[in-house]
């Protein structure tokens, strides 16, 4: 049986080594010589990356984290729309670059919890 994390773990690792892989597809958990990629023209560059790869190791659960506070603040809308008024209000004026900033901070803030 496939852990259910390993096909998504296993698919942004190749992605963040820069293969545009589209799917994965796990054969014999224990062998990774039977996960296979799509699209199969790219096996032979994401092969060594599948046999490098621990599903358990941490920097995962850091990175699913990230992934889901960085779409909370960009897809709540009045998440979004607060940040953008405390960055008019404190530091005008408001740009792109000044909001990916504070999503970064907010991220850094929300992963360590200083408030505790």
């Amino acid at each position: 049986m496939v852990p259910t994390l390993l096909p998504s773990r296993l698919l942004a690792a190749l992605r963040t080594a820069g293969l545009a892989v589209t799917n994965v597809r796990i054969g014999d958990v224990e062998k990774k010589a039977s996960w296979t990629v799509e699209p199969a023209n790219l096996q032979s560059s994401a092969q060594p990356v599948i046999d490098a790869f621990c599903p358990e190791d941490p920097a995962h659960d850091a990175a699913e984290l990230d992934a889901r506070v960085k779409q909370a603040l960009d897809d709540e809308r009045l998440i979004s729309a607060v940040v953008w008024e405390v960055i008019a209000a404190v530091n005008p004026p408001v740009t792109k670059a000044k909001y990916t900033a504070a999503r970064a901070n907010i991220i850094s803030h929300y992963k360590g919890m200083p408030w505790r």
